[in-house]
């Protein structure tokens, strides 16, 4: 009887068990349904707001069933939507297509569009503005966005002249779907439906769009012939008369890029220019009386021939930089705009992009430097001729055309109390170039770059608080190795409080030779304004009184600590440290021995604490020099009125006895 109660005891259990785990996974398990959504969803008068705008939460569930999410749900996008008891949270987070997509996604945030999203740029796109949100169709669909026949529609929303990307980023080419369609590519597959010429996607990629000075972009210089070649499979035997095949890989730059012969978007079966010989040009631009006008001032076009002759690019057929130029025409050049130097020079493109005068120069700040600016139009000359802007014995005369005291550049951003064309003329390193002719004196691209130039607040900058000592390290190899193992660097103090570099004791511009009397009397206010403490006990020492009545022999901050290997006082290489204290005191007093280190350079009878002693003792003579002054002071206040009795009295003891003799 016993046994066949325990057993219907554990059945019962077992099935009570059963039954919670069921309830329990049924819970877990539960996901509301797209028909549960579209209770809500399918009426076509539900909107919200989002960013002031209304927005309609319409969704035609016919249509979604046929795109290729059909069978994924709303919640599988949605997974915040998923509650067990509607109404799911008003403001649902914005679809994550990366949790599925994910190497597509990954591809995406490291492309321009992504960054640019990441940065919050206005138009920037994403994955729904090119695929759509609810009825998206497979690529291969006509009715896709992102159909063959519907990409460069798709990218020209953006990218044509009058969009909203054109308009701010000031593209050089901003009319890219009109030259589009009617180039050989564009009339293939708009006009004949030819589903296997290029569209942007083929040339550019499809997630992983980058800039073409972006030596990984597929439109690269070094790039663009494989990118051409997934069509052109044989396009290096056509070439075979102008290049050896191999070079096209092994060398690029060392042969022309497609895109230098055949325009990016312009391309046409009759639109190559090499057509077009130097000659041909210059039977124009070499006329002195050539020119244009532009908003209302007339510029020429005149070319040197000499000049361009002597050039750096004087291997360099014109229609190489001026690859836009279009042979068909009366005048070819018509077509002509910006020459983009970055097509040669991806490296520096980029670099230049980056940089705060890029930046400026993207958004038509008419006083951003562009590359001819700083190296010229036609008369481009290496940095190693001495006639070149940017020869390094003309590089401060170059930067201080704009960053001089009524430079353009002093308009929009100034060193505050400083003329860093007059301030560098005058330092060490500007004495040194112009006075003593030292080629290898800093100049303006040493510390602040060539062509990655950026504010000093930007991490990468060489002017960084955080990379200033390496760039000195530069030059100065010796002193940067005592500095990185001192107690000022940021490798061995690690600490949230500001730590000097080169830049505050010797200042940016103004650098001046150690060795002046200016800059010795500095060092101890500059060691200040961080040990302020130290400093103020330190002036109330012998050095320090020495140091106040103008006495540059007497002992300053760097002559004890170091200047540049300045350690704690418990480490064995401190100069002031046990070992090393006697000789360190030896350089001003030849007969200093153990004891006499025992002087307290630093000591001060304001802080009982560190000092007792001379606490008290302070205290003592100030009680005694007080008591003392003030106890015959008072004596002497107290004996005035008795001295003034004795004197009168005396006169009136001398005005009786002189009478007494007129008796």
């Amino acid at each position: 009887m016993i046994e066949k109660q325990i057993k219907a005891m554990i059945k019962a259990a077992v099935w009570a068990v059963f039954i919670l785990s069921v309830i329990t996974l049924s819970n877990l398990l539960y996901a509301a349904s797209d028909e549960e959504c579209l209770e809500c969803h399918s009426d076509k008068q539900l909107t919200t707001k989002r960013n002031g705008k209304t927005v309609s939460l319409f969704v035609d569930l016919q249509r979604y069933s046929k795109s290729v999410h059909g069978k994924v749900g709303c919640t599988g996008c949605h997974p915040d939507a998923d509650v067990a008891q509607f109404p799911h949270p008003e403001q649902l987070k914005p679809v994550n297509c990366g949790s599925c997509h994910g190497e597509v996604e990954k591809e995406f945030k490291a492309s321009i569009h992504g960054k640019a999203l990441a940065k919050k740029e206005p138009y920037a796109p994403t994955c729904v503005e090119c695929h759509g949100d609810h009825y998206i169709f497979s690529y291969k669909d006509p009715r896709s966005l992102t159909y063959k026949m519907n990409v460069p529609s798709l990218c020209g929303k953006c990218h044509k002249e009058g969009a909203p990307v054109a308009r701010m980023y000031d593209i050089p080419e901003k009319n890219i779907l009109d030259n589009y369609s009617e180039s050989i590519h564009g009339v293939g597959l708009l006009k004949k439906g030819l589903l296997v010429t290029a569209a942007c996607s083929d040339c550019h990629g499809e997630h992983l769009i980058l800039p073409h000075t972006d030596p990984k972009s597929s439109v690269a210089p070094k790039n663009i012939a494989n990118t051409c070649m997934v069509c052109h499979a044989n396009i290096e035997s056509v070439h075979a008369k102008v290049i050896r095949g191999e070079l096209w890989e092994k060398k690029p730059g060392a042969i022309p890029a497609c895109s230098d012969c055949h325009r990016s978007h312009k391309i046409r079966k009759e639109g190559v220019t090499t057509n077009l010989a130097d000659s041909d040009c210059l039977k124009c631009h070499a006329r002195d009386a050539i020119h244009k006008v532009v908003n209302g001032q007339k510029v020429s076009l005149h070319v040197r021939v000499s000049e361009l002759q002597d050039s750096a690019h004087k291997n360099i057929p014109c229609v190489k930089c001026h690859a836009d130029v279009n042979p068909t025409h009366e005048r070819p050049c018509d077509t002509a705009g910006k020459v983009n130097c970055a097509s040669c020079h991806a490296e520096i493109g980029k670099e230049y992009a980056e940089s705060a005068h890029g930046k400026a120069h993207a958004l038509n700040k008419k006083d951003a430097p562009s590359c001819a600016d700083c190296h010229g139009t036609h008369h481009v000359l290496t940095p190693k001729d001495a006639k070149a802007p940017t020869y390094r014995a003309n590089i401060p005369q170059l930067c201080g055309d704009c960053h001089g005291e009524t430079g353009q550049a002093a308009r929009v951003s100034k060193v505050q109390n400083s003329n860093v064309v007059v301030d560098y003329a005058a330092s060490v390193h500007g004495a040194g170039l112009k006075k003593k002719g030292l080629i290898q004196a800093a100049v303006c691209t040493d510390c602040h770059a060539k062509h990655l130039i950026l504010d000093h607040k930007d991490s990468r900058s060489t002017i960084h608080k955080s990379n200033v000592s390496y760039t000195c390290g530069v030059c100065h190899v010796g002193i940067y190795r005592q500095f990185v193992n001192s107690i000022h660097s940021p490798t061995v103090s690690k600490t949230q409080e500001k730590l000097p570099t080169c830049e505050d004791c010797h200042s940016s511009h103004q650098i001046k030779l150690v060795q002046q009397d200016k800059f010795m009397t500095e060092v101890t206010q500059q060691c200040g304004t961080c040990h302020e403490d130290l400093s103020k006990t330190y002036l109330d020492t012998m050095h320090g009184k020495a140091y106040l009545l103008g006495n540059v022999k007497a002992a300053k901050c760097s002559d004890c600590h170091g200047a540049h290997d300045i350690l704690p006082v418990n480490d064995p290489h401190s100069h002031v440290g046990f070992k090393n204290v006697v000789q360190t005191c030896k350089k001003c007093h030849p007969d200093a021995n153990r004891r006499f280190t025992g002087y307290l350079t630093h000591s001060t009878h304001h802080d009982k604490v560190k000092f007792p002693v001379l606490y008290y003792t302070y205290l003592a003579m100030s009680a005694l020099l007080v008591g003392t002054f003030g106890f015959f002071g008072l004596h002497t206040i107290l004996w005035i009125p008795r001295s003034f009795a004795r004197m009168r009295e005396k006169k009136r003891k001398r005005a009786a006895g002189t009478s007494k003799q007129d008796k």
